[in-house]
């Protein structure tokens, strides 16, 4: 029997086993598997599907004759992103990122699966949180029964902390624990207001390593790039995703 990921040879952003979006129902194709025969029966209709999603991009994208709607234009928005790249000694390859991400989403999956208590506790001392994420590490018992909201508005926090760091310095280590065990603990998929704030923390770390020297230590670019990635490929945010 062949499995589903035999007919899959790119990397699934969008796997996930501990979210809401985890597999259903497992599927096998058939070593004399048909893609032309008629499905005859509901798991010969899963395959089928299975196939021909695997056939498409994951991102459609068109390109638009603007200049059709030149008599009509009033006002133009050029997006860009206006962060200065960092030097390229302190981006790291595709592999790395590709053995970070496979790192968390085991992780991830293990530390789901510890879970145990109901995610209840919405709010917690904001005053002290920064400090405590500068000399405290993060406990599990105490993480885990954050909701997403209070999760969200913890890394806000940090985000806008962020932007206090001074030019050549990094996030700490503990700090740098109490963000991945945030990113570790968010359900996907994420709502817009999530999204957005996931896009601005990513953001802070961009300008933060484009800030950094060339001869910077591994120790203070290395966690910035780890977010990035996270961000970036595990929650789908491909255009702060470094190349």
């Amino acid at each position: 029997m062949l499995k589903v990921s035999d007919y899959d040879d790119s990397f699934d952003e969008e796997d996930d086993d501990s979210g809401i979006l985890k597999q259903a129902l497992h599927v096998e194709f058939p070593d004399d598997f048909n893609p032309d025969k008629v499905p005859q029966t509901g798991e010969e209709y899963l395959q089928h599907v299975i196939y021909e999603r695997k056939k498409y991009k994951q991102w459609v994208t068109v390109d638009i004759d603007r200049s059709k709607f030149k008599n009509q234009q009033t006002l133009k928005v050029e997006v860009g992103n206006s962060i200065k790249k960092a030097p390229s000694m302190l981006i790291p390859t595709r592999e790395w990122q590709m053995a970070k991400i496979e790192d968390f989403t085991n992780f991830r999956k293990f530390i789901h699966f510890k879970i145990t208590k109901e995610l209840t506790v919405n709010s917690f001392n904001e005053e002290s949180f920064i400090e405590k994420t500068q000399t405290e590490y993060p406990v599990f018992s105490e993480v885990t029964v954050y909701t997403q909201a209070a999760k969200m508005r913890m890394l806000y926090l940090i985000s806008r902390h962020l932007e206090t760091v001074p030019v050549g310095a990094s996030i700490g280590e503990k700090m740098g624990a109490w963000i991945y065990a945030i990113l570790t603990l968010l359900e996907k998929p994420l709502s817009p207001d999530f999204c957005y704030s996931l896009r601005e923390f990513a953001k802070k770390c961009l300008v933060i390593r484009s800030n950094l020297d060339e001869e910077a230590s591994e120790e203070l670019y290395n966690p910035l790039n780890l977010f990035i990635c996270i961000v970036g490929r595990f929650y789908n945010q491909l255009d702060l995703a470094d190349s």
